[in-house]
């Protein structure tokens, strides 16, 4: 394992456990076995210790949903496992870190720029599935992009971390399950529709 990550897990751990602001960058040292000031050679602080975690959370989700994507033949099937695949993964993270919420609060109020950016990555990855289902004859639309971007719209209860929090994940899968066959029906070309 790199340096970087082992600090990346160590702070994951310890924001997670006592929160941003009660951790100290001499205790991330003390947590990765190193000296203070060799972990200021790779973070020149804490907050950059926070955007770095939060990129790897979310690219790390966001790889997850695109890889489930990949593995199915069936546009439907891919466009399920992106969605599904994105709520387990954040899921197993959210709902068990304590202090989530200071860190998304600095994440929101400082670098927002961050979570636009996987948005909009979010909203590519979910295009790409769509023209695929348009080019397989499954979906029928007149814009993938605006479709994308209005299915991320609609599921963004299942990647809220409040919602992550106070809900069950089998809740929480039962109603986005029951969404994305809305999804299908109205994604399906009208021929397959019942007259």
């Amino acid at each position: 394992m790199d340096t970087q990550s082992l600090i990346l897990d160590a702070t994951d751990r310890r924001f997670g456990d006592y929160g941003y602001n009660k951790t100290t960058m001499a205790e991330i040292a003390a947590d990765c076995s190193m000296s203070v000031g060799n972990l200021y050679r790779h973070f020149k602080n804490k907050e950059t210790i926070v955007v770095a975690t939060m990129q790897r959370l979310l690219q790390g989700k966001l790889d997850a949903g695109i890889d489930a994507a990949a593995a199915q033949n069936d546009p439907l099937d891919a466009l399920s496992a992106f969605l599904l695949t994105r709520l387990r993964q954040g899921y197993a993270h959210f709902a068990e870190t304590r202090h989530l919420f200071e860190m998304m609060e600095l994440i929101q109020r400082r670098h927002y720029e961050l979570l636009l950016t996987f948005e909009n990555d979010v909203i590519s990855a979910l295009t790409l599935i769509i023209e695929r289902g348009i080019s397989d004859g499954r979906f029928h639309c007149l814009d993938a992009h605006q479709t994308a971007y209005t299915i991320h719209q609609a599921t963004l209860r299942y990647n809220h971390p409040m919602s992550l929090k106070n809900n069950s994940l089998k809740l929480l899968e039962a109603d986005l399950k029951e969404l994305i066959a809305l999804f299908f029906l109205g994604l399906s070309p009208r021929s397959n529709h019942a007259a």
